[in-house]
């Protein structure tokens, strides 16, 4: 694959090192690499390993030279046949507008915080996907930017672990060596000056103490003085600056304890150093191999944590200093090499840039759903569809009809078009080579006829066009009165293919006399969706004052006329269990036109949290720390079930056979509207939290099952598609 990679300069720092690894290891797996930026110490280095490296003037704010670069950058796109253009700055960024056009994918990598105003919220470009390097970052640029959270994804940076690695034997030394690297400019060389102000103090408790700080930057100057009016005093070099260094590696294993943040403090970690993460942002503390996952949250940086001190840096190095340094330096090495190494790195981009990029169009796909309308389980529906349709069938393209398209085409890069718009629609199934109904309970008529004749005149639209209908993963009924019956009867014995997503959906069409032949037993398409990383649970707890120690209960109910006499039964049960074994309750809104003012209710009166959640996958995340789920909404237990949390179903209509049917394939606890009562409720919890270590292994065999079943039969889907079987 031919990749740019667009960043403003390559001297020594976090964001540059990152960079210069991902080249290298970009180019370990065969792909060309072609890097723009105004040069730097490390272009000699990537240059001597073959890495092809254009000089461009910095980027600034000045129009003008924007302007020639933006049209530099255009010409080299032009040229150069590249599958990917990856900025790592805002404003490479914004040279990347429109290299669509070019057959290119643009992907933007956010390294740290950035000012924020209504300017730059206009101008800035995040491009086909956005990669933030911790969870925090993600957490930003969707809340400053309004980066949709599922185009965001998150890859730690990767240290070259083969070089930084600790010393084979490290000798007894007479001092103890104490390190400060970062660049050294205004807004990240505090702790620097910290040092430089406690030395004579901490030598005069510690006299065999010696402090090196390494890095350049506009704030050297400054440290260098305050170092020399330190070492007068003291009457030796204590303190030695030693600028810009070129072997890192072999400097930190010589240290016993570093001082720092990001990358440096990974690389210092690596090498088996004692960490003190302290930086302009925030201040940690002594990094320990427990508190090794929250750091990484924030890349290392501190973000989020209070503001240090001199005093706070002086008591963490004289207690490390007491104990010798590290005291369990191989946890932390280990810890480094399992999650943050550079091969690791390398490989998340390069499976990012393979999805990512564009392909020549050789089917169209029309994908009809009640998507884009605030139903979060309708948009798992959609999410989970085209995440498995890019990986079957890339040249496949589809068109979703949704409630929000402009918002729902950024959301999940695919071409929506506005599901209440006729003339949208004639011209969507007049260009697609398929009409594709993904999930839902699409086909019933409980609340109104509405819904049942609109998607009815879908297909009957489909159908005029001679496009071939298929059905994935659909949930049929209930169908109330014969005549509704026998449209559905009739309509869907002309469609090509009918997966449904539970065995009654399945019998009920064999008992209204659909063709046998067309009808398949699959999974509804949201268990396609992948599980999110491990570090999103507890940045979404930290978000909301969380702990991610404390024991979870998650709730989704469903708002109505038809549920309110169910609300003091839910939360008379809810409140005897939370108190009789501690747990915290966690409320989940799937649909907030709905459900909102209902779960608010139930929240002030039993206490408790609602959490708020961007896309399907935060909902995975939150329902993955929690013991179970008290649910009202059948989109909530299947997320519940790919999160492998056990959950007791609880369905309002005794018509709707949905939850019930679903609970039944997954063995969930199920409480029919017959039986709801608040002793049968707290019975069914309380049987769920005994029996948890016994129901999460059944509940990931009936998951992965339907898993395949739910890819199986949107390959053979797509496989028809392809064939052009009509």
């Amino acid at each position: 694959m031919n990749i740019l990679l667009l960043t403003d300069r390559m001297d020594a720092g976090g964001a540059e090192t990152h960079v210069a690894q991902l080249a290298r290891e970009l180019a370990r797996a065969g792909n060309e690499i072609t890097l723009l930026s105004g040069g730097g110490s490390l272009i000699q280095e990537l240059e001597a390993e073959g890495i092809r490296t254009l000089p461009a003037p910095l980027p600034t704010h000045n129009p003008l030279r924007l302007l020639r670069l933006y049209l530099r950058v255009r010409r080299l796109l032009r040229t150069g046949n590249f599958a990917i253009a990856h900025a790592h700055t805002r404003l490479t960024a914004l040279l990347l507008r429109g290299c669509e056009r070019y057959g290119t994918r643009a992907i933007v990598t956010v390294h740290a915080h950035f000012r924020v105003n209504a300017l730059f919220k206009a101008l800035c470009y995040w491009g086909h996907r956005t990669v933030a390097v911790s969870e925090d970052l993600r957490t930003y640029v969707c809340d400053a930017y309004h980066v949709p959270a599922e185009r965001v994804t998150v890859i730690p940076n990767g240290i070259d672990c083969t070089r930084f690695a600790p010393p084979s034997k490290k000798e007894q030394a007479a001092t103890a060596r104490i390190l400060f690297a970062s660049r050294m400019d205004a807004d990240c060389s505090q702790a620097a000056e910290w040092l430089c102000q406690m030395t004579p103090t901490l030598i005069h408790r510690f006299p065999y103490v010696s402090i090196e700080i390494a890095g350049g930057g506009s704030a050297l100057p400054h440290v260098r003085k305050l170092a020399q009016t330190v070492n007068r005093e003291v009457g030796w070099e204590v303190i030695r600056i030693l600028g810009h260094v070129a072997d890192m590696p072999s400097l930190l294993r010589e240290q016993d304890i570093f001082v720092g943040v990001s990358r440096a403090a990974m690389e210092a970690c690596a090498c088996g150093c004692a960490v003190v993460l302290c930086g302009n942002e925030g201040y940690f503390g002594v990094l320990t191999p427990e508190r090794l996952p929250e750091a990484a949250r924030s890349n290392f940086c501190a973000r989020g944590c209070k503001k240090g001190s001199a005093e706070r840096l002086r008591s963490d190095l004289f207690s490390l200093l007491e104990k010798g340094g590290n005291s369990n330096p191989s946890a932390c090495v280990a810890w480094i090499r399992a999650n943050h190494n550079a091969e690791k790195m390398g490989a998340q981009t390069l499976a990012l840039y393979l999805a990512s990029r564009s392909h020549p169009i050789q089917k169209r796909l029309a994908i009809c759903g009640y998507f884009g309308c605030g139903n979060a389980g309708d948009d798992a529906i959609l999410e989970g569809l085209t995440h498995e349709l890019s990986r079957l069938s890339p040249t496949l393209h589809p068109y979703a009809l949704t409630g929000s398209p402009r918002r729902d085409a950024k959301r999940f890069g695919v071409s929506c078009v506005c599901r209440r718009s006729p003339l949208a629609i004639l011209r969507t199934f007049a260009t697609c080579d398929a009409v594709l109904f993904g999930g839902g309970s699409l086909l019933q008529n409980t609340t109104s006829n509405r819904s049942l004749l609109y998607y009815l005149t879908l297909v009957r639209l489909a159908l005029l066009w001679k496009r071939p209908v298929f059905f994935a993963g659909a949930g049929i009924g209930p169908l109330l009165g014969k005549r509704a019956q026998q449209r559905a009867t009739a309509i869907l014995n002309r469609c090509n293919r009918i997966s449904l997503r539970d065995p009654r959906s399945h019998r009920l069409l064999q008992a209204l006399g659909v063709d046998f032949s067309l009808l398949h037993l699959g999974a509804d398409p949201a268990l396609l969706l992948p599980c999110p990383p491990n570090g999103r649970t507890e940045q979404l707890l930290c978000d909301n004052g969380l702990s991610p120690d404390a024991s979870y209960l998650a709730v989704a109910l469903r708002g109505g006329g038809e549920t309110e006499s169910d609300r003091k039964l839910i939360q008379t049960a809810l409140r005897i269990v939370c108190e009789r074994y501690g747990l915290i309750p966690l409320f989940l809104v799937f649909d907030p036109g709905q459900d909102r003012s209902f779960t608010r209710a139930a929240c002030r009166a039993i206490g408790g949290r609602i959490l708020r959640f961007r896309e399907p996958g935060e909902a995975i995340a939150i329902l993955s720390k929690c013991q179970l789920l008290v649910s009202m909404r059948l989109h909530a237990l299947i997320l519940s079930a790919v999160a492998k949390t056990p959950a007791v179903a609880i369905p309002s209509d005794p018509r709707d056979e949905k939850i019930p049917a679903f609970a039944d394939q997954v063995g969930m606890q199920l409480l029919i509207p017959e039986q709801q009562s608040v002793p049968n409720l707290v019975e069914a919890i309380a049987h769920t939290l005994a029996t948890r270590h016994t129901l999460v292994p059944v509940l990931c065999d009936s998951v992965a099952e339907m898993r395949k079943k739910a890819a199986k039969d949107l390959a053979n889907t797509v496989e028809m598609i392809y064939n052009n079987n009509q």
